[in-house]
């Protein structure tokens, strides 16, 4: 399973790396705009944020490793999820529609806020789970 999951990242890697090369190469012989290969990687790097905000919602199986049911715990990987999604699409949206100084720290600002609020969720989690250690 780790095996196909370093595989993905690392086809994910090298697209996002080819696709930047050769935007700039692009850019160079000024078939593309200049600021075309920031935009265009920056959108896909929201896209790859939604990728995996979108697989961390969805893996209840490694939610759970210790099969105890904690569900506090699986909710607070959902929101962390919903989070890294919201975040990515702010963050695309950005580098797609705003000029690239209000792209860049719009983009920023959306990424940091859903990282604040996924770990404030899942500190929740683990607080109040530690106070009711029965409930879960």
């Amino acid at each position: 399973m780790i095996t196909r999951s370093i595989r993905g990242s690392l086809v994910l890697a090298a697209i996002l790396l080819a696709s930047a090369y050769g935007l700039s190469l692009l850019a160079d012989f000024n078939w593309v705009g200049p600021d075309m290969p920031d935009r265009v990687t920056q959108v896909m790097i929201g896209l790859i944020l939604v990728l995996f905000g979108n697989a961390t919602g969805k893996r209840e199986k490694d939610a759970d490793p210790a099969g105890d049911g904690k569900p506090a715990l699986m909710a607070a990987r959902r929101f962390f999820g919903l989070a890294l999604v919201l975040g990515g699409l702010v963050h695309a949206g950005a580098w797609l529609l705003a000029p690239l100084e209000l792209a860049n720290t719009v983009s920023m600002v959306a990424v940091i806020a859903a990282l604040v609020a996924g770990l404030a969720r899942v500190a929740y989690a683990v607080i109040g789970q530690r106070e009711t250690p029965g409930k879960g």
